[in-house]
């Protein structure tokens, strides 16, 4: 088709009318004609925001463009207000836009007032890294509804971020501080203690007696922001799982009918669920590490099979990789070095 749409370029009809001509859309043709190429493809492309871009402020100025927008003065005034006013008093020597694509970067856009505290409520973004089964475990409690409208169950439950493994889980009525201090005590036992210990900012998960039982681990905790349920990703994400599994009942018979039920689908998920951010792995194996002999295996039977059939591949089939890094907002760990 290519080919009919040059020879029509050939004899004077315009390109717009052959790819009309021949069903082929005006953007295939720019592309497949190396003719019409404006750049040479390189083997390893960068990714825009990996690019050094000569005009960008060097360090120091980026770093002054920081101190103005996070400077006391400022804190009841808007980007702009403050790009304006730190501009005229010498502060700051950069254009307006680069000024907001900074604040936007270090997530300075919003309401720097300083408000009221209650205990541990914190403003600042969480931020933690795991390579590693047991750097990071994610908790969080949900409701699960019973034969009633009053009836609530309340779901405890714990994953090891890296390999999505439930760690630790219980049903209860109630959320209980003493509860959750029993749930954790018997997961450490089993599992060894995480470094880090992430949640939300629940009543159960700030309360003192939890704290100082996770602290003498050597455990450090982490939790979200108010109201930010972008923080906790992992542990939502797995209650949504829960929850919109087609087997899941709207409604629970009992507490007992509820924990067989959701004994039964995380044992599934633990074990047969091949896990999209996992690379198709299931929990269970990248916990127990039996995930690169899974991946060579897969390896093995794509490398016979495109030596049978090389034709019907474009290039050689790699089996997928479980990811050696995740985290929460690791964004802002690779902005600070």
């Amino acid at each position: 088709m290519t080919e009919t749409v040059a020879a029509l370029e050939g004899i004077g009809v315009p390109v717009i009318g052959s790819c009309r001509t021949v069903g082929l859309a005006r953007s295939t043709y720019y592309r497949r004609s190396r003719g019409y190429r404006h750049y040479t493809p390189v083997p390893q492309p960068l990714q825009q925001a990996d690019r050094t871009q000569p005009a960008a402020l060097d360090t120091d100025e980026r770093a002054a463009v920081i101190d103005v927008l996070t400077d006391e003065k400022y804190a009841d005034k808007s980007v702009v207000q403050t790009y304006w006013r730190a501009f005229d008093a010498g502060e700051v020597l950069c254009s307006q836009r680069t000024f907001y694509r900074i604040a936007k970067a270090e997530r300075l856009v919003g309401d720097q007032r300083r408000t009221r505290s209650h205990g541990f409520s914190s403003s600042r973004t969480p931020a933690a890294a795991t390579h590693a089964v047991g750097d990071l475990w994610s908790w969080d409690i949900t409701e699960l509804r019973g034969p009633t409208r009053l009836d609530r169950y309340f779901l405890y439950l714990a994953i090891d971020v890296f390999s999505r493994y439930p760690v630790a889980w219980c049903i209860d009525y109630t959320e209980s501080k003493e509860r959750a201090k029993t749930l954790f005590t018997d997961a450490i036992s089993t599992h060894g203690a995480p470094k880090i210990l992430h949640s939300d900012n629940g009543a159960v998960m700030r309360a003192g007696e939890l704290v100082d039982t996770l602290t003498k681990t050597g455990a450090l905790m982490s939790y979200s922001r108010p109201r930010v349920s972008d923080d906790n990703p992992f542990s939502e994400s797995l209650f949504k799982t829960i929850k919109y599994d087609p087997a899941c009942p709207d409604r629970f018979d009992s507490i007992d009918h509820a924990r067989q039920w959701t004994q039964d689908f995380l044992h599934g998920y633990a074990t047969e669920h091949r896990h999209g951010g996992l690379g198709r792995h299931t929990p269970a194996s990248v916990h127990d590490g039996t995930a690169d002999q899974i991946r060579q295996h897969r390896q093995d039977r794509l490398d016979q099979y495109w030596a049978e059939h090389p034709e019907r591949f474009r290039r050689r089939p790699t089996a997928p990789q479980h990811p050696l890094k995740t985290g929460i907002n690791t964004r802002l760990l690779s902005q600070t070095g």
